[in-house]
Formats: structure tokens, C-alpha cells, sequence
């Protein structure tokens, strides 16, 4: 989700839900507190709702969910479920427990266990695909 969200909101509208960078940076110092945040509290209809507005964002998600919910009301409608929350916590619990295989994801076993830890990780990937993609697109350019 980290990846497909990444880049999304542009320059304008969403503010920093567009900057995975600092959503990174604010999740990193909630979790210098303590366990931090879980996934249930990071990816609210509020905080995410703008982007699932966003097309290209849309576009995106689009291949990786049922036709029942692409339509960015029923997405909108679908993160407020207590069947989306409850599998937000799951999963953040697994994660944060260190119970998660975070290979399956791509991710080295260095990763760390906590959400921020976990986004950031999956941000930095995003980032080395973006940037592999725009270097092989360049060269074929010259």
C-alpha cells in the first residue's frame, strides 16, 4: 500500500498525506515513545481518504482489489469497516512481534518490527524501483 501510495497527492491538495517522507519521519518519532502506532491508527479514513480521491493513486490499487471496491466511495466506505481495522491490527501486531517474515514483502530481515520501520522500509524499496526504472528509461534514451 506504502508503495502505491508513494508520490500520490502531487504539490498541492493533501499536503503531507502525499509525502511518504514525512509521514515517515512523524510515524518514526511516535514509535521513539514506545511501540508506536499501528497500522489501524496510520491509515484512517481521514488521513488516507484524500489519496484513495487521487486517480493515478487509484489506477494504482486498482489491479490489487476486488471490483466491488474500486470506486474510491467504496474504498472510502471499506477502510471504515471494523473488518478493515481489525485486520490492520493484526497484522501491525504480527509485525511489530517480529513474528512476520518481512522477505515476502521483498524486505531484508533487518528491516525492524515496528510500523514506521516497516514503511520506511517499503518506501526505500518503492524508491530503488522508481529510480532503476528512470535510469533504464534514460539510457535507452541516449
Amino acid at each position: 500500500l506504502r508503495a502505491a501510495l508513494a508520490g500520490a497527492g502531487g504539490g498541492g491538495g493533501a499536503g503531507n498525506l502525499g509525502d511518504p517522507a514525512a509521514m515517515a519521519r512523524m510515524l518514526a518519532g511516535m514509535n521513539a515513545r514506545g511501540r508506536g502506532l499501528g497500522l489501524n491508527e496510520v491509515l484512517t479514513p481521514e488521513t488516507v481518504g484524500p489519496l484513495l480521491r487521487d486517480d493515478d493513486v487509484r489506477a494504482r490499487l486498482a489491479e490489487f482489489l476486488p471490483d466491488a471496491h474500486r470506486g474510491s466511495e467504496n474504498l472510502d466506505s471499506l477502510l471504515r469497516t471494523p473488518q478493515f481495522q481489525s485486520q490492520l491490527e493484526r497484522f501491525s501486531a504480527a509485525l511489530q512481534s517480529g513474528q512476520m517474515d518481512l522477505a515476502q514483502f521483498g524486505l531484508s530481515p533487518g528491516t525492524g518490527f515496528s510500523v514506521a520501520e516497516f514503511l520506511d522500509a517499503i518506501q526505500k524499496k518503492a524508491d530503488e524501483k522508481r529510480d532503476a526504472e528512470e535510469k533504464k528509461k534514460d539510457g535507452g534514451n541516449e
